[in-house]
């Protein structure tokens, strides 16, 4: 009866990772941490992965509540990718070039969390953090140019956020919704003009763009098996800057992750 139970978790994450990651070469929302604390000493750490084409990430975060209704929170993402864009060696003059990247973000965050309902099965929470990382893009030369030699532009970036969310336990099964409010800002980069204008331009967009304030929601659906929990999430940028397509900044982000909850290993079921 579990395989049968746990069959439709397994079979959505691969529906959704196939159907809606998107990823870009500018800014990715990582994986909303939704909170499932319900009492002090409760700590759960989680590694997340997410494929979606050529593009592959990988996630650690960590929530730890060291009082009551208090708790402290670690994320890590990572994340390569590939492509190609339109670049113009002289005004008349346009090819595609591939492109490969990488990006990385670490932040940290500190909130408060509650229980409500006859069973106090229901958690609000709200937290709030700070982040930096770091993008790289390395394009191939035009095909027309013989020579192997890589362009290269890199920035980094903050993030500051505040996230409320409300998550639900409910026997084996936790769900969980989020949203959060993203003060994004863009710094200190170097771009290689031989790479056209026209990425040019688009990083100049983005540069000139910053501070960029987006709201992200997230939904999270989880199979319980003590100490364990195996999730899929998805976080999506809803609301942001006018020019946000211009920006090419990616709309949504989905991955699959195994949490294990320290303060229930060694306790009986």
């Amino acid at each position: 009866m579990r395989i049968v139970t746990f069959r439709p978790l397994v079979l959505a994450a691969i529906v959704a990772m196939a159907a809606g990651c998107t990823t870009s070469r500018f800014y990715t929302p990582n994986t909303m941490q939704i909170p499932m604390l319900s009492q002090a000493q409760e700590a759960t750490v989680t590694g997340g992965v997410s494929k979606s084409g050529e593009n592959s990430a990988w996630e650690a975060q960590a929530i730890y509540s060291p009082l009551p209704h208090l708790g402290v929170m670690v994320n890590h993402f990572s994340l390569n990718y590939s492509g190609t864009t339109q670049t113009d060696s002289s005004p008349f003059s346009f090819s595609e070039s591939d492109y490969k990247g990488d990006t990385r973000l670490t932040e940290g965050g500190i909130g408060g969390y509650y229980q409500l309902g006859p069973n106090k099965e229901y958690l609000v929470s709200l937290f709030a953090g700070f982040g930096q990382g770091r993008t790289e893009n390395r394009y191939a030369s035009p095909p027309d140019l013989q020579n192997i030699e890589t362009y290269i532009s890199n920035w980094n970036y903050q993030r500051w956020f505040a996230q409320p969310s409300l998550a639900l336990k409910y026997r084996r099964l936790q769900v969980g919704t989020a949203l959060r409010f993203v003060w994004l800002n863009y710094f200190d980069g170097n771009i290689n003009s031989r790479v056209g204008l026209l990425e040019t331009d688009r990083i100049q967009l983005l540069e000139s763009s910053s501070p960029m304030f987006l709201t992200e929601m997230a939904w999270s659906i989880g199979w319980r098996f003590r100490p364990m929990v195996l999730s899929v999430n998805s976080t999506a940028v809803v609301r942001g800057k006018d020019s946000i397509r211009e920006l090419d900044l990616a709309s949504n982000f989905v991955s699959l992750s195994l949490g294990v909850n320290l303060h229930e290993i060694g306790k009986k079921k």
